[in-house]
């Protein structure tokens, strides 16, 4: 039993079509706008607003049948079984009238919908439809269960009597609503709109001269930054996301660039290379290489520095950046030919085999225009930015870029670079040929026009004209024209001989060839010039050789005469020298005599030296004698126990003193004598300060600290501090600097210090911290820590603390008065600053 089966399609194929195919959202508009351009549209607008991308068109717009049997059928293109072309004439624009080629023929571009939003909305109307017509697509549904088939999933459909008004007030086209959109990864952004206008400005011909398609792009909410751009004088149109694509630069690098143009017509191929806006040579030939291209054209520039300069200047962008060769189909570009870093033409790698004999993308600008009826001859990958499907006319079509680029190439490396003027030794001096070269490139690369090629380089004269020769030869290329002046080898501003014979024979035969009779005749002219300089220069060799032999005899006449006179001056120099060593031993005579008197002086002098060096060392000794003395009693366990006995008892008048203060404090004496009383107790208790750190000086055998000096205030203080204070606050010190210098007594700083952790210990701190900076000239300390603080009575004048009997709390208030008396010996003064965190007291003392 036989019978027949039928394929069942998952609703799944929708992402093998769609999204997985489609693999950029800018690829995605692509794909749309090409369709707008299929469907005979004339104006295009995108619309970016909140959740929402809409793509409005004014082409022939659909019908309900169209819908059904065209949008709806899966793998279906009108364009490839020919009912795209049934269009009403008053539909059609001129390039129509000329000959329509479709940008796509895959059917599945409408599922570029898919790649950015869940869901989409089409409005469209024909021109002769009554009403418009709708349908709405969810594409989740497609996703929701793989086994259910494709043509089960529902699309929404309904006909509307409402008026809709598209693209340039036309009644009839299409608008493609998508919400919900997928941009969660790259949103439509500022930046990702520009990016997306920069490629679609590259999606249709950006050298095209006929501008009947226009791409209008809109945003609302970056209009405002549109204006703020133009305000600052910001004009150029790429950094706009608002208004029409614009495209064309063909005038541009016309007049600063050199260029090959290449235009294949059925059986035969036409070539014109022009450089900087002057012809330098045209040819036609047959198409025997690419015979399955029918219609293309390839127009490549070479962009020097000057070239480049003005690209970025009136395009806002670096060449680079804009992109190399692109490839275009029916019009359309197909990605990634010609994107930055790209290398689907193979030129870098090409140029990577010797910078100086090849051009690479960054020296190229162009483009590669091919026209077919049936788009599967040139078919791009299914994946829309992959390239092309490798087929017989893929490979003619990089076979024609290649001979373009080669002769473009041969004519910039060679006649404009100069890369073969060693090689091939243009030039009988290599010397010369390379200051040749080095000229050639110096003067070239930053020009607008190649004057100086044409005119004044000898050896891109000469490399033309072997060109042009090897064109000529091939019997399947007709020269049609070459720059005669840039063929001129013979011109006025070269001499005949500069020029080898062999490149006059080249010259000769390219005027034979072309028919030249005026280049023939200057030719003939030249070699007449050559033979008789041949003559001269024969004639002027052999007056050379004779003029040679008596300039030898003279020569050796002269150099007879030069050791004659030779001879005599080395006899008169021996009779000086005989004459100067007399003199010369005389004079050593003398100087022997001075020297032996010397000595005897500096003799003395090293006896008188050395006898008060002993003198010196005698005292150092008697010196350090005492010194040991002194250690001796100081570590006597008697002395040390009379030094406690000192201590002790200046303590105890210390204790007395204080009690007597505060005795007089509370007015026990009367006041008119407590004053003077006060004013008495504070310079005993001074004193008795002084003397027990004195006694903890003389414990350190430092015994001249207690003398006026100078002394490195952070040093001495980082060195006091490291000896253990016998006090429950933890001493910090820090310091931005290592030198300063104050003159005084370190006994006194040594009190300060001490005052200074006490008051912290009675304000119940735990710790203190001592800070040297610079300010200006002077030493700036602060002096901080994270005790109680000032009472309520100073918070108004807290300075007052420093005055006669002041107690910034239950003391005698002679701490801080005699503080500030002890800096004023020092020329130092001292204010309250605000406290470290809000918290302890803060004194900012400053030296001069």
């Amino acid at each position: 039993m036989e019978d027949t089966l039928q394929f069942k399609i998952s609703s799944a194929l929708k992402d093998l079509v769609g999204k997985d195919l489609i693999t950029s959202d800018n690829v995605a508009i692509f794909e749309l706008v090409k369709n707008s351009y299929d469907a005979y549209a004339n104006h295009v607008i995108i619309t970016f607003s909140e959740d929402k991308i809409t793509i409005a068109d004014n082409g022939k717009g659909m019908s309900y049948s169209d819908l059904i049997n065209k949008w709806l059928f899966l793998g279906f293109s009108a364009k490839k079984d020919g009912s795209e072309d049934l269009v009403d004439e008053k539909q059609k624009s001129y390039r129509d009238k000329i000959k329509r080629y479709y940008a796509g023929a895959k059917g599945i571009g409408r599922f570029s919908c898919d790649r950015l939003g869940r869901f989409l909305t089409i409005t469209t109307k024909t021109n002769d439809a009554t009403q418009v017509e709708q349908i709405f697509v969810d594409w989740a549904k497609f996703e929701e269960d793989q086994k259910i088939e494709f043509v089960n999933v529902n699309v929404k459909h309904r006909s509307l009597n409402s008026t809709v008004v598209f693209p340039s007030n036309y009644t009839h086209g299409t608008i493609i609503e998508i919400t919900d959109l997928h941009d969660d990864e790259t949103p439509w952004t500022r930046k990702h709109i520009l990016e997306l206008k920069r490629s679609l400005q590259k999606l249709i011909n950006p050298y095209s001269e006929i501008n009947d398609f226009v791409i209008d792009l809109v945003c609302e909410r970056e209009k405002e930054g549109d204006a703020k751009l133009l305000g600052e004088g910001i004009s150029y149109d790429r950094e706009l996301v608002n208004g029409p694509l614009k495209n064309s630069i063909t005038e541009i690098l016309k007049l600063k660039t050199t260029q090959i143009d290449v235009k294949v017509k059925d059986d035969v191929v036409y070539t014109t290379l022009t450089d900087r806006g002057i012809d330098i040579y045209r040819i036609k030939e047959h198409n025997n290489l690419y015979p399955l291209i029918k219609n293309g054209t390839v127009s490549l520039s070479f962009l020097n520095r000057a070239a480049k300069y003005n690209f970025s200047r009136l395009m806002g962008v670096d060449p680079i950046n804009y992109g190399s060769v692109f490839l275009f189909r029916n019009g359309f570009r197909i990605l990634p030919f010609g994107e930055t870093g790209d290398d689907s033409w193979g030129i870098d790698f090409r140029a990577q085999q010797g910078r100086a004999r090849y051009l690479s993308s960054r020296d190229l600008m162009g483009r590669v225009d091919i026209f077919v009826e049936d788009v599967s001859e040139l078919k791009e990958v299914s994946s829309r930015d992959s390239g092309l499907v490798d087929t017989p006319m893929s490979r003619q079509v990089l076979e024609l870029f290649k001979q373009s680029e080669k002769r473009l190439e041969r004519y910039v490396v060679g006649v404009l670079w100069g890369e073969s003027f060693l090689r091939n030794e243009y030039y009988k001096d290599e010397h010369i040929a390379d200051i040749a070269r080095k000229e050639l490139q110096r003067i070239d690369k930053d020009s607008e026009s190649p004057s100086y090629v044409i005119d004044s380089s000898l050896g891109s004269k000469i490399d033309f004209v072997r060109l042009i020769k090897t064109l000529s030869s091939d019997n399947n290329v007709e020269v049609l024209y070459y720059n005669t002046e840039l063929a001129n080898l013979v011109s006025s501003s070269f001499s005949p001989e500069d020029v080898k014979p062999q490149f006059i024979s080249d010259l000769e035969i390219i005027a034979e060839r072309t028919g030249n009779k005026e280049l023939i005749s200057k030719i003939k002219d030249a070699k007449r010039q050559i033979e008789e300089l041949t003559q001269q220069k024969i004639e002027a060799e052999k007056k050379a050789e004779e003029a040679k032999r008596l300039q030898s005899e003279a020569e050796a006449k002269a150099l007879k005469a030069e050791e004659e006179r030779r001879i005599a001056e080395a006899k008169a120099k021996a009779e000086e020298e005989l004459r100067r060593q007399v003199e010369l031993d005389k004079l050593r005579a003398e100087n022997e005599k001075v020297k032996a008197e010397n000595a005897r002086l500096i003799a003395e002098k090293r006896a008188k030296e050395e006898e008060s060096k002993r003198k010196q060392i005698e005292k150092e000794k008697q010196l350090e004698s005492l010194k040991v003395e002194f250690y001796k009693k100081a570590s006597n366990p008697d002395t040390d126990a009379l030094i406690h006995h000192v201590k002790n008892n200046n303590s105890r008048i210390n204790a007395k003193v204080d009690e007597l203060i505060q005795l007089v404090s509370k007015g026990k004496f009367g006041k008119e004598n407590s004053y003077l009383i006060l004013e008495s107790l504070s310079h005993i208790k001074k004193l008795s300060q002084k003397a027990l750190v004195a006694t903890d000086l003389i414990l350190s055998c430092d015994l001249a600290q207690s003398d006026s000096q100078k002394i490195n205030l952070p040093l001495f203080i980082q060195g006091y501090l490291a000896e253990e204070i016998k006090s429950t606050v933890k001493c910090h010190f820090l310091s931005d600097i290592e030198l300063f210098a104050v003159y005084g007594s370190k006994l006194d700083l040594a009190l300060l210090i001490d005052n200074f952790v006490k008051n912290s210990e009675d304000w119940h701190a735990k710790n203190i911290w001592l800070h040297c900076s610079r300010q200006n000239n002077s030493l700036q300390l602060d002096i901080y820590d994270d005790g109680d603080g000032l009472i309520d009575s100073f918070s108004q004048e807290p300075n007052q603390i420093f005055d006669f009997a002041k107690s910034g709390r239950n003391g005698t208030g002679f701490g801080m008065y005699l503080i500030k008396e002890t800096l004023k010996s020092l020329r130092a003064s001292i204010e309250i600053d605000t406290p470290i965190n809000n918290k302890g007291m803060h004194f900012k003392i400053l030296f001069k």
